[in-house]
């Protein structure tokens, strides 16, 4: 049995992955001539176009797997447009991230996110410094060096609870619960 096909704009795709997802405007119907237009840029890429196909009233975004593979990971201005005989209307502007392809990533992939790499190096600095007090550490080109033991923790907590957010919105995408528990009391 095949998947369900999606009918709005994703948050997330993966580069080498078939992209496919139907949008149906009662204003803009694709039987009636109107075409949608995707238009996704990032800073430092090439722009990306993706037409759509009719699907009875629906406008049909298929991706082939083969052309999303030399997507660039990061994240995108996503807009959508609608045109008929010289008109044309954006009805969709959001933001959308690509992930990279895990299959054929480079050695360098890390799939964590920002702040989940920076409470790993908090962490690691403050277990290193049961043996050493002197601290000297680098995340995404930003150096930082001798952080008193108070700041540290501080700033390992906010990270975690970033962290933690992360994870729960993640949980909640996927179906599941948020984690949390929910405690009351009957009298």
């Amino acid at each position: 049995m095949a998947a369900s096909t999606p009918t709005t704009e994703p948050d997330t795709l993966v580069a080498g992955n078939t992209w496919k997802w139907e949008r149906n405007f009662s204003d803009y119907p694709a039987s009636d001539s109107w075409s949608l237009t995707y238009y996704l840029r990032k800073t430092g890429s090439s722009g990306i176009t993706i037409t759509t196909s009719v699907n009875s009233d629906a406008h049909l975004v298929n991706v082939a797997a083969s052309s999303t593979a030399s997507y660039s990971p990061g994240v995108w201005d996503f807009r959508g447009y609608v045109s008929k005989s010289g008109e044309r209307y954006e009805i969709f502007n959001g933001i959308l991230k690509i992930e990279a392809d895990p299959a054929t990533a480079a050695s360098s992939y890390d799939p964590r996110s920002h702040a989940q790499i920076v409470l790993d190096a908090i962490e690691s600095v403050l277990e290193s410094r049961a043996t050493k007090e002197i601290l000297n550490f680098s995340v995404e080109g930003n150096s930082l060096s001798s952080i008193p033991h108070g700041d540290l923790l501080a700033l390992r907590s906010r990270y975690r609870i970033e962290v933690d957010r992360e994870k729960t919105a993640e949980r909640l995408k996927m179906g599941r619960g948020s984690g949390r528990r929910i405690l009351t009391r009957f009298q």
